[in-house]
C-alpha cells in the first residue's frame, strides 16, 4: 500500500469533531452534530420506522456501545443552517438527535442517481430488507429523472429488466392496500405483484380496497400472509384462478413492451410479438435461448450427476401474433 493510500486510510478511521462537511471530505468518516444535518427528502424509511418508540432499541444501543456503522451523508451547500444531509442513515441521525451525542457520517460528494443507488444497496444488505421499500427507490430515482427509463434504472442498479419492471409494481402498490399489512416490510415481491395486478383490472379493485380497510381495522391484527390471502380471496371464498400464470410486461429504453415474462407451474415462458421480430432477429434469439439454457442445464447436470436431463421444469418463448 503507497503511502498516501495508507494515510487516507488512517485519516478516515479517525473522524475529526465539530468541523463542517466540505466537497474536499469525500468519502471521509466524521463526527457531526445531528442538529447540523438534514434527511435528503428522497431517503427510504418509512415515516413509521422513524418514531421515538420505532428506535428505541437503536438508540439504546448507541447510547451502550457506541455507533459502528456510519451513516452516508454529502456536503451540503445551498443552507447555511446544515453541513451534511443524511442519505443513508435516517434512524441513526434520529437516535442521535433524542441522545445529543454526535453522529458518525460517511461525507461523499455524490450525485442524486448514486444516492438512490447507495439507499438501494444498503437495503438490500439489511436483515428486513424490503421490496416495497427497493421499489420506491427506484420509482423515485425515475419520477426525480435521475434515471430516465427503466432500461437505465437496470444499468444503474445492476438489475434484470424483469427485476425493476416487479420491483416497479410493488412500490405502486396504492396505500390502501399497504395499510392492510402490520408494515411495508411484510409484503413479499411476488404477493406486490399479484395485488398489484389484482388491482389493475380494476372490476374487483373496489372488493379488495373494501376487504383492505376491513383488515387495517381488524383487532388484533392479522399475521401478514393472512392478509395477503384475505387480499386475493373473492368474496365467493375462491382464490383467483389466474394467480399462478400472470403475466409481467418487460419494457425497453423508450416504455414500450418488448416482451411479457410469465410464471406457470414447471415452466417460464416469455411471450414475444411477432411484430417486432424478423427472421434474423428470430434467429438470433432462439440460437441465444440455446446458448443459456446449455449452460445452465450443465450447470445443473455439474451439481447433479444423476441428472441426464432436466425434466421438472422448462422455459418456453411463444411468438405472438
Amino acid at each position: 500500500m503507497s503511502s498516501t493510500a495508507s494515510g487516507a486510510h488512517r485519516k478516515a478511521e479517525t473522524p475529526d469533531s465539530g468541523q463542517p462537511a466540505t466537497p474536499e471530505s469525500r468519502g471521509e468518516r466524521r463526527l457531526v452534530s445531528p442538529f447540523r444535518c438534514r434527511v435528503w427528502t428522497q431517503h427510504s424509511r418509512p415515516e413509521e420506522q422513524l418514531t421515538e418508540q420505532a428506535c428505541k432499541s437503536l438508540r439504546e444501543s448507541i447510547a451502550r456501545n457506541g455507533q459502528h456503522q456510519p451513516a452516508l451523508g454529502r456536503p451540503v451547500t445551498d443552507d447555511p443552517d446544515y453541513d451534511v444531509e443524511i442519505i443513508c442513515g435516517a434512524r441513526r441521525h434520529t437516535a442521535a438527535l433524542a441522545l445529543g451525542r454526535e453522529l458518525l457520517v460517511e461525507v461523499r460528494v455524490i450525485s442524486d442517481a448514486e444516492a438512490y443507488v447507495a439507499m438501494y444497496e444498503e437495503n438490500v444488505e439489511r436483515k428486513d430488507d424490503c421490496p416495497y421499500v427497493q421499489g420506491q427507490i427506484l420509482r423515485r430515482a425515475l419520477l426525480s429523472m435521475a434515471c430516465s427509463s427503466q432500461d437505465e434504472l437496470a444499468r444503474a442498479f445492476n438489475l434484470s429488466h424483469s427485476k425493476v419492471s416487479r420491483l416497479l409494481m410493488v412500490a405502486q402498490l396504492p396505500s390502501v392496500v399497504v395499510a392492510a399489512f402490520p408494515s411495508p416490510l411484510d409484503i413479499r415481491e411476488s404477493w406486490g405483484v399479484e395485488l398489484y395486478q389484482l388491482w389493475k383490472d380494476k372490476d374487483p379493485e373496489h372488493a379488495i380496497a373494501n376487504r383492505a380497510r376491513a383488515l387495517a381495522n381488524r383487532q388484533p391484527r392479522p399475521s401478514a400472509r393472512g392478509v395477503y390471502e384475505t387480499l386475493i380471496t373473492p368474496c365467493g371464498g375462491t382464490r383467483a384462478k389466474h394467480r399462478l400464470n400472470r403475466s409481467i410486461p418487460v419494457r425497453g429504453s423508450n416504455g414500450m413492451i418488448l416482451f411479457r415474462e410469465e410464471d406457470q407451474i414447471g415452466n417460464v415462458v416469455f411471450t414475444v410479438p411477432k411484430t417486432i421480430m424478423s427472421a434474423n432477429n428470430r434467429n438470433s434469439l432462439k440460437l441465444a435461448m440455446v446458448q443459456i439454457l446449455d449452460a445452465a442445464n450443465t450447470e445443473s447436470t455439474s451439481a447433479c450427476p444423476q441428472a441426464t436431463s432436466p425434466t421438472h421444469s422448462a422455459t418456453k418463448t411463444h411468438l405472438s401474433a
